[in-house]
């Protein structure tokens, strides 16, 4: 991509860019901790890794009988 190439950004391209900072900064002024932030987002999000991967296993299995 040459320099004189501009590209558009959408609406929620930019909301999603500027979503996890904003959601820190807000948690932050609100009294809680960065750390503790990425703990409980962490253990969100791998909770719904398992889950995901156990319906796929799930599915799987059933499909199969």
């Amino acid at each position: 991509m040459s320099l004189s190439q501009s590209t558009t950004e959408t609406a929620s391209g930019m909301v999603t860019k500027a979503a996890a900072p904003v959601t820190v900064s807000l948690a932050t002024v609100a009294g809680y901790q960065v750390s503790d932030i990425i703990l409980w987002t962490t253990l969100f999000y791998t909770v719904l890794m398992i889950g995901h991967k156990l319906y796929v296993i799930y599915k799987d299995v059933m499909g199969k009988q």
